[in-house]
């Protein structure tokens, strides 16, 4: 799989910084370019109320500060230098902004940041990036704000046992896997082993398959909750990035669901990769 179009949103703040630094590791070592993306929605004003001056001049106001940012950014982040980048700016929604710029600029991966303060999964990925994860045709990696150096040495596979409709996708850990060296661990969370189906087991070995190329594992892990399971599984093996494919109304429903979360105090601290079939 070919990464040479590398989407970066930027707020200007410190995660988002964070994010587009580890988006510059990523572009050198894979040959890549930066399309660093900042969005902003201007609610218009109702037709009968004579604003249209005045959201002009917002409009200018925020062209200027936008330009301005970007200029600081490059002289702060000297690592842009050492490839190749370009920003655009939108007066849109940043989910809207993300697909324009994915279709015209054919992007492969969008690298994000998220706050450090959030702790719970829920919150970890936070909204802007959920939308982003459930939305995007490409596939998203959430960096957490206290990862400073992105360098994947165990990637986890969350597996939810169902059957994968394109199994290319799946080339995009061995990417990762690739370019740091890291062991590849497959996994499922089940609640009762003893119940695992021979077609269960089947996709398991048939996905770790897809790594035979790799220092790779496969197994299934007993746990009361998904949420539980994936965390834990975390922390024994020292995973320092989950991948994911989002599925709607299972596994990834699940998994970031409140009620799923809500009663437990969890943080995984860890990036994330998403990425549809």
């Amino acid at each position: 799989m070919n990464i040479k179009n590398i989407l970066v949103p930027i707020d200007f703040s410190a995660c988002s910084k964070n994010a587009l630094k580890a988006a510059i590791k990523l572009a050198k070592s894979l040959d890549a370019k930066i399309h660093m993306v900042n969005a902003v929605h201007v609610h218009h004003p109702h037709p009968d109320f004579v604003g249209g001056s005045l959201i002009d001049s917002i409009m200018v106001d925020y062209e200027n500060q936008v330009k301005q940012s970007f200029a600081e950014l490059e002289s702060e982040i000297i690592e842009l230098k050492d490839v190749p980048h370009e920003a655009d700016r939108f007066i849109s929604y940043l989910t809207d902004a993300i697909y324009s710029e994915s279709e015209q600029k054919n992007i492969d991966l969008i690298v994000m940041g998220t706050r450090s303060e959030h702790g719970a999964i829920e919150h970890l990925i936070g909204t802007r990036a959920t939308d982003i994860i459930e939305t995007s045709k490409v596939p998203v990696v959430v960096i957490p704000e206290n990862v400073k150096t992105f360098a994947p040495k165990n990637i986890g596979f969350a597996s939810d046992l169902s059957a994968i409709k394109n199994t290319k996708r799946l080339d995009l850990i061995g990417v990762f896997a690739k370019l740091f060296d890291a062991k590849i661990y497959v996994f499922s969370i089940v609640d009762d082993p003893t119940k695992l189906s021979a077609q269960d087991q089947k996709l398991l070995k048939d996905i770790a398959s897809r790594f035979k190329d790799y220092d790779c594992s496969a197994r299934t892990v007993e746990a009361d909750s998904i949420t539980k399971g994936i965390v834990d599984f975390t922390k024994a093996h020292e995973l320092d990035m989950l991948a994911m494919i989002p599925r709607e109304y299972s596994f990834f429903e699940k998994l970031f669901r409140k009620s799923v979360t809500k009663n437990i105090a969890i943080d995984l601290d860890i990036p994330l990769l998403s990425f549809h079939e």
